[in-house]
């Protein structure tokens, strides 16, 4: 290229291309991230006791191949096959303690090998490290919802059922438990795609709050959920163990009758909304029970707020909830609007970590991989609190980033990691933006010119 200067005449370079240079790393920002699972949290020690493996000596210990797939998730890693492309990556082979980066069979083989008792014992690891985050307290609120995986293959356990947008498509049905205080994930059910029963909702909850209890001494949990988890049956188990609930309850045509015929308080705040309330002996159900109903008035026919239309009422749009708590209705339709925070859980999951994504045909491999993503994200909820804390302590400047910026501005950076005599050197871009960040996440690492 010679020492022409080409920034605004001549002719562009053509460099000679080295695939060659083992010290360059993709992932520069993603190791006070690894250490903090490495050394806080000691993920790899717990998956090791998860995994429970005696069989024959493996090059890649299943512990460790389980570890990468959880870490390459929180570098936004989705496919199995996306995986390869990190071979040879100096910082993710030496942090995780691989002798060379494992290939695509390995990482198969470790997420479809579990046993039924390992991948229980991996669902108690998200539930243990989801409850870390949440102290010692009287009260909790437990957010229920189940989310849809599809299917664009003949992956085992798929089943036609509504994905979403009128989609008849083959999907997997899980269900999902957060506790509202941090949003982290406590209870996990990963099933196929057929529907749900209220035997299985039932035994769902009841799992969750054993789950709660048995870690968080005294607690008494609320529950909040939608109106697919919703039946008779539910809730006369919820009112038989004491359970207070605020759940969304389907509009049948008995409820529809009731909410033409009843009496509506306007909003002070807003006059547009109105709510009233109805005591569950009415429907025929039992009298400890209430349903709170709200409604909002359309303005515009082409953007209709949220809700569902009556035939008798067209002008608006209905809302009901059933509860066991003898609140005002507009505490209870607030409480329950708080709920919309665990829709961030599936929205972070599925965007940043790759859980809609399925990694293969085996039913236990695509359940271990979901599990996985979750104790990342719970994972990642310790970190940003742990760098928080600590940024607070030492009086430096909280920087808040969600973790898809994070994956994008800082975890997957360039960088050249050396040995220099006794040490180990990050050689990272001279950037300021970048300095921050290294200021923020790992100030004790950063060397000041």
């Amino acid at each position: 290229m010679g020492r022409s200067n080409t920034t605004q005449r001549g002719p562009l370079p053509s460099p000679e291309v080295r695939a060659d240079d083992s010290t360059l790393t993709s992932f520069a920002g993603a190791i006070p991230l690894i250490k903090f699972l490495n050394e806080v949290l000691e993920i790899p020690s717990r998956l090791s006791i998860v995994v429970d493996y005696r069989g024959r000596k493996r090059k890649h210990a299943i512990h460790h191949a389980l570890f990468a797939f959880l870490v390459g998730s929180l570098m936004g890693i989705r496919k199995l096959a996306h995986l390869e492309a990190t071979a040879g990556d100096a910082v993710l082979q030496k942090f995780l303690r691989l002798p060379s980066w494992p290939v695509r069979k390995v990482f198969s083989k470790a997420l479809a090998g579990l046993s039924n008792d390992a991948v229980a014992r991996l669902r108690d690891l998200v539930t243990t490290v989801g409850l870390w985050s949440v102290g010692p307290r009287d009260e909790c609120v437990l957010d229920f919802d189940s989310s849809t995986i599809v299917s664009f293959g003949q992956q085992e356990g798929a089943v036609f059922g509504y994905c979403g947008k009128g989609r008849n498509r083959r999907r997997h049905h899980p269900l999902v438990a957060s506790i509202a205080e941090t949003r982290a994930v406590v209870h996990v059910d990963y099933r196929d795609g057929t529907a749900i029963d209220a035997k299985e909702i039932i035994t769902f909850f009841e799992q969750t709050v054993r789950r709660v209890r048995d870690r968080l001494a005294g607690c008494i949990p609320t529950i909040r959920a939608d109106s697919g988890f919703w039946s008779r049956a539910v809730g006369c188990w919820l009112l038989q163990e004491g359970l207070p609930f605020v759940m969304a309850l389907p509009l049948g045509p008995a409820i529809k009758l009731m909410l033409v015929r009843a009496e509506w308080t306007t909003l002070d705040e807003d006059p547009d909304i109105q709510l009233t309330a109805i005591t569950g002996a009415l429907l025929g159900l039992d009298p400890r029970l209430r349903v709170v109903a709200i409604r909002r008035f359309v303005h515009d026919p082409k953007a209709p707020p949220q809700g569902k239309t009556i035939e008798q009422e067209p002008r608006w749009r209905y809302q009901a909830l059933i509860t066991s708590l003898d609140w005002e209705p507009l505490d209870v339709w607030r409480f329950y609007n708080g709920r919309a925070d665990c829709e961030r859980i599936f929205k972070t999951a599925k965007g940043a970590l790759g859980m809609s994504w399925l990694v293969a045909h085996d039913l236990t491999a695509n359940n271990v991989a979901f599990l996985l993503r979750l104790l990342a994200f719970n994972a990642d909820l310790l970190y940003q609190r742990h760098i928080e804390q600590r940024a607070r302590a030492e009086k430096r400047q909280v920087v808040r980033m969600g973790l898809q910026a994070r994956q994008h501005r800082f975890y997957v950076g360039p960088g050249r990691l050396l040995r220099e005599h006794d040490r180990w050197v990050l050689r990272v871009p001279d950037s300021r933006w970048l300095r921050r960040l290294w200021d923020f996440h790992a100030p004790m690492l950063v060397v000041r010119s």
